[in-house]
């Protein structure tokens, strides 16, 4: 029996992607997840994270674990917001990611944080994705917290929030410019916030559905922010337009 556990790191940010993190250990080694005291990334301190991440590559290697870290981009996560909810998108990154890890001739239990506020119906949209993909799980468990009840998606979680960790001082390097933690109510984000939005477009790596974004673009610019869809354009929208959700 193999147990997947998955995870999401930066659904709130107003910038970047939002990753999916899954861990697939077979159910024998959850003891060794036990010893290196895997628990919810947000229980440890960055350079605990970075070890742990560490620690579980390693391990995989040796035991023929998966880790699947999965970033869905900005624009993905505009689309999404404007056409079918965030909801779907989380839905859809889940599945993908399980998918990715999926060992043909094998039992799979899945162990869910559910990003839904009914934690069942999230478990049964999985479930559905997966379906469409011939996989069909011995049992799905999705409920919330489930990052700081379950050791595997303990895992999900760390390596998926140290991915996050990182392109966020990528983009730093990167560009400049200094986001924080790149979350709507960090002050070095809004302090950012001006320079990301001063081009005739905002920049690509912010999200450009939240309404922190659209706020300042408004200010700024005095008109409606543009809106991304999901073939990849951008079109103004109209000031009669209703928002997106």
């Amino acid at each position: 029996m193999r147990v997947v556990g998955v995870d999401e790191a930066g659904r709130g940010p107003c910038i970047g992607p939002l990753f999916i993190g899954a861990c697939s250990v077979p159910e024998s080694d959850i003891r060794v997840l036990e010893e290196l005291g895997v628990t919810d990334s947000k229980r440890l301190r960055p350079e605990q994270r970075e070890h742990m991440d560490g620690e579980l590559r390693s391990r995989a290697k040796q035991n023929g674990w998966g880790i699947e870290v999965l970033p869905l981009p900005p624009t993905r996560i505009d689309a999404a917001v404007e056409e079918r909810g965030l909801n779907r998108l989380e839905v859809e990154g889940f599945v993908e990611a399980i998918h990715a890890l999926w060992l043909d001739g094998e039992d799979h239990r899945l162990v869910l944080d559910a990003c839904d506020v009914d934690a069942a119906r999230f478990g049964q949209n999985v479930h559905s994705g997966l379906m469409t993909h011939g996989l069909d799980p011995v049992e799905i468990d999705a409920k919330h917290q489930a990052d700081a009840e379950d050791r595997v998606v303990g895992a999900a979680s760390i390596v998926a929030k140290v991915a996050r960790d990182a392109w966020v001082r990528s983009f730093i390097d990167r560009t400049g410019i200094d986001i924080g933690s790149g979350y709507p109510s960090d002050p070095k984000l809004k302090r950012a916030l001006p320079e990301l939005l001063s081009a005739d477009r905002p920049h690509p790596a912010l999200r450009w559905s939240w309404a922190t974004t659209k706020r300042a673009w408004s200010v700024h610019h005095g008109v409606p922010m543009p809106v991304r869809t999901s073939s990849g354009t951008s079109v103004q929208r109209r000031l009669f337009d209703p928002p997106s959700s």
